[in-house]
């Protein structure tokens, strides 16, 4: 027996993968190597591991990508750029990687590490962008353009959202048609593959079959052999012979002890760049090809609010605040701020950038208003601003202070401080140094007058000048303009302001006033947009709403009553996409692993017997079923029995329309009464999956009968509700 163990190693040692998925061994061995400093690798193992989570068994993936992601932006050079190692000057290759990575593992940051990973992903582009010449990109900026860092540019900007539409990019992918490449021929083939798919632009058939024909030869070397079957499959539909191609790859790659890796001959050592690239490149085909085949990537609630957003865009290419209204500014802006998360967004970029240039000297009528500064920062986002206009916009905002004062900006009723500190904020963002005379001042005259409380408009008259309501919108956007310019010890009371005016899960304009006018108070209702911005301000004094906010997005979102608003659906996009969610989960998923009897099933029971609950499901399934006092909900297999309202499905399916308010059930589009009903609803946990059974007042015993009866052997859909009328049990099934 030991010697057949010994020669069963030595033979996994040395034979190439057949039927055994290399996803987590390869996985697990660019984890081993991730101990590196060498952006182009580190940021290459991000890559494959981005790929690769949710389809490897290795659990410690998606640690290591918030890690690696973090260990990225946190050694982010003062430009904004990338070194070949890290803490060395920039360059466009390095960035380019770097850039591409944290792209890619955005979707699978935790929430805490989401706003760090963004902030250094935009300066990165900031970096590319105004390192870009003539026709393309050179080693560093300003150089005489190459292949090699322009095809690496064109990819990161792409996966960004940038596409061939933009003059500069269109410029570029010519360029990569015509010049000699300086790597070698087929690594060029697929990185020009690469860059041309993700600017959308157009690949000949001809290019995709001479990779068909390259792949189907065996004297392509292994690194070539993995960039090409990459690239295919970013451009050709999936087959049976891109199905043969991605098979011959995977039949090449080598397993010792728990790894999986490919090597490029001559067989360097493991942790060798070769090793380490060939091995992320081979990942990502293999990976690639398992997310377009057999298995489907989990879905997430934010993508049916990506067509709602595309779908509020007016013919003229900007966005309103309201459905029907006409295009503003900020609307716009923020729109176009997260559109890169919606992919494929057509021509809306372009149409959104044309108003925003067409709005942007219409709002250069003499004074600083909230309608020049959005369309200024949109043009600085999209790097739209040359330095003879960035001057330019800097005299105009200096020059358009309120009367007397050479550092106050304001509207018709005095200096104001939003105005005043959206100006300062724009000014920055231009390069005006934050010592500048007029910034200071114009800093210490808002914090003046905010009575350490938050902001709101003041009124200006010959005889004095008052505050009105202190408005939470205004507050935030003081709080953000001036982070980072003033200590956060002298922002720490009107932070504290900001999180007191929480109300109903979220941020009302004003969470509630006296109006003397109609003699009565007035309550405000949050909005997505407000609650967003203030739990993302208030996380840099030490706040923590996370999970608040996402239920209340969330909430929000089901309930459809942001689909006309632009803010509201831009920034629930925006939260929603930094979370991992659950899988979608359905009832015949639960059935057929209840059937398999292979899972231990704890089964909680809230007000009914666990254990006779327990037994009756053993009966019907012969597996394990365990009854518990306990009321927690694990990372394994449950069965909850429980009343209306104990647990937040949400947490287990955010994929399902579920709710109970006023007395009323919501399961997809059927409603009942919540006394008389029972609902029958799929989760998924960490690493199982969990039945839930809701009852209400009058419905506990047909709870109970659903599992003594040997109904619970039928289910189906992708949820149930199970309604008594008038002694007539109806069953309604959510497709």
């Amino acid at each position: 027996m030991r010697k057949l163990l010994s020669g069963l190693l030595i033979l996994l040692m040395v034979t190439p993968i057949v039927g055994a998925s290399p996803l987590t061994g390869s996985a697990t061995f660019l984890i081993s190597v991730s101990k590196t400093d060498e952006v182009q690798k580190l940021s290459l193992i991000l890559m494959a591991l981005s790929y690769a989570s949710n389809l490897s068994n290795n659990e410690s993936v998606d640690d290591e990508i918030n890690s690696l992601a973090l260990k990225l932006a946190k050694n982010q050079n003062p430009d904004g750029g990338w070194g070949y190692h890290l803490g060395q000057a920039s360059d466009v290759p390095s960035t380019a990687y770097a850039v591409t990575a944290l792209i890619m593992a955005k979707p699978h940051l935790e929430a805490e590490n989401f706003t760090i990973v963004r902030d250094a992903l935009e300066r990165g582009v900031s970096y590319l962008l105004s390192a870009e010449g003539d026709e393309g990109w050179g080693y560093v900026p300003h150089t005489a353009p190459a292949f090699y860092p322009t095809a690496l540019a064109l990819w990161a900007l792409g996966e960004y959202g940038y596409s061939h539409a933009y003059p500069f990019i269109k410029r570029a992918a010519l360029f990569l048609n015509h010049t000699k490449p300086d790597v070698p021929e087929n690594e060029a083939l697929a990185l020009r593959v690469i860059a041309y798919s993700a600017v959308g632009y157009p690949v000949p058939n001809s290019t995709v079959e001479r990779i068909v024909g390259l792949l189907s030869k065996d004297n392509l070397k292994t690194k070539e052999r993995a960039m090409l079957t990459y690239a295919l499959e970013l451009v050709r539909p999936i087959d049976f012979t891109t199905a043969r191609l991605v098979a011959k790859l995977r039949n090449i790659g080598r397993v010792g002890a728990n790894y999986t890796y490919w090597f490029t001959k001559p067989e360097f050592y493991l942790s060798s760049s070769q090793t380490v690239e060939t091995t992320a490149y081979a990942l990502m085909a293999v990976a690639a090809f398992t997310r377009t085949g057999p298995i489907t990537p989990p879905t997430t609630p934010y993508r049916p609010l990506c067509k709602v957003l595309l779908s509020l865009q007016n013919p003229d290419g900007g966005w309103p605040v309201r459905e029907g209204e006409p295009s503003q500014e900020i609307a716009t802006y923020y729109a176009l701020r997260i559109i890169d998360i919606c992919h494929h967004p057509g021509d809306s970029v372009e149409r959104a950038i044309n108003w925003t240039e067409i709005a942007y000297k219409r709002d250069m009528n003499g004074t600083f208003t909230v309608r020049y500064f959005y369309a200024l920062e949109t043009l600085l986002r999209f790097n739209l601003l040359n330095d003879t206009m960035k001057e330019e916009a800097i005299n105009y905002i200096f020059n358009s202070t309120v009367d007397n004062y050479d550092y106050l900006w304001g509207n018709s009723l005095g200096p104001q401080p939003y105005e005043t500190a959206l100006a300062i904020r724009a000014l920055l963002d231009l390069g005006v140094s934050p010592d500048d005379e007029r910034i200071r001042k114009g800093i210490a005259w808002i914090l003046s007058v905010g009575g350490r409380r938050g902001w709101g408009t003041i009124v200006t008259t010959w005889y004095r000048s008052y505050s009105l309501v202190p408005s939470v919108g205004i507050t935030i956007e003081i709080l953000d303009a001036l982070d980072g310019a003033v200590p956060r010890k002298m922002l720490m009371p009107y932070a504290n302001w900001l999180a007191s005016q929480r109300v109903d899960g979220g941020w009302a304009e004003f969470k509630a006033y006296f109006n003397p006018f109609l003699g009565r108070w007035i309550y405000g209702k949050p909005r997505v947009s407000l609650t967003v911005r203030a739990t993302d301000v208030l996380s840099r004094f030490g706040y923590n709403f996370t999970n608040e906010t996402l239920n209340f997005v969330l909430n929000a979102k089901n309930s459809g009553e942001i689909n006309e608003w632009t803010l509201d659906t831009a920034m629930a996009i925006d939260y929603l996409s930094r979370f991992k969610f659950v899988p979608p989960v359905t009832l015949y998923d639960v059935e057929s692993t209840l059937w398999r009897g292979e899972e231990n099933f704890t089964v909680i029971a809230i007000g009914l017997n666990a254990t006779k609950i327990a037994l009756a499901l053993q009966n019907a399934f012969g597996g394990r079923f365990n009854a518990t006092n306990e009321t927690e909900i694990g990372p394994n297999y449950y069965v909850v029995v429980a009343p209306y309202g104990t647990y937040d499905v949400s947490r287990y399916n955010p994929h399902l329309e579920f709710s109970v308010l006023n007395g009323t059930v919501r399961v997809g589009k059927y409603t009942a009464s919540a006394s008389d009903s029972i609902a029958i609803l799929p989760g998924a946990t960490a690493r199982g999956m969990v039945l839930f059974v809701f009852y209400g007042k009058n419905s506990s015993r047909m709870a109970e009968e659903l599992f003594t009866t040997g109904f619970i052997k039928y289910l189906r859909g992708n949820a149930m509700l199970i309604v008594n009328e008038n002694g007539r049990v109806v069953q309604y099934v959510v497709g």
